[in-house]
């Protein structure tokens, strides 16, 4: 199976779910990206730091989504926002936010870009829940 998940600049919340999600699916193909992202950029430092805490897999650099990642069998945003942009621009039935995925309704992963470590390690311990709950079904 392969899922990509998506956020901004895919430098903290998309980093921290493929790190999550490789480590309890190894198997599968896990992938992040960003829908403006800066390609090539590091992820987060804070992002860094959460994923060596936890001794997980660290991502490779920023990439953009493109229309080669439509091959997923699974697009998972971090916003609603987000999900609306890539279904705007894809017309693809695959696109959905990770929250109404799991739940049917509709909220965002918290933003943690430019905030303190702690904020960080919230929007991780959402992050785990959330990617847990996917994979325990797939």
């Amino acid at each position: 199976m392969k899922i990509i998940f998506v956020c901004t600049g895919n430098t903290c919340r998309s980093p921290l779910a493929e790190a999550i999600a490789k480590n309890l699916k190894p198997n599968f193909d896990i992938q992040s990206r960003g829908i403006s992202a800066f390609e090539g950029a590091n992820i987060s430092q804070q992002s860094l730091e959460i994923i060596l805490e936890h001794d997980l897999p660290v991502p490779g650099r920023a990439q953009n989504f493109s229309e080669q990642d439509l091959d997923a069998d699974l697009i998972l945003t971090m916003t609603e926002s987000h999900k609306l942009m890539l279904q705007s621009e894809y017309q693809h039935e695959n696109i959905d936010s990770i929250k109404h995925y799991l739940s049917g309704e509709q909220g965002d992963v918290c933003d943690p870009y430019g905030q303190s470590i702690e904020v960080y390690r919230n929007t991780f311990k959402e992050l785990n829940e959330l990617i847990e709950e996917l994979l325990q079904s797939n």
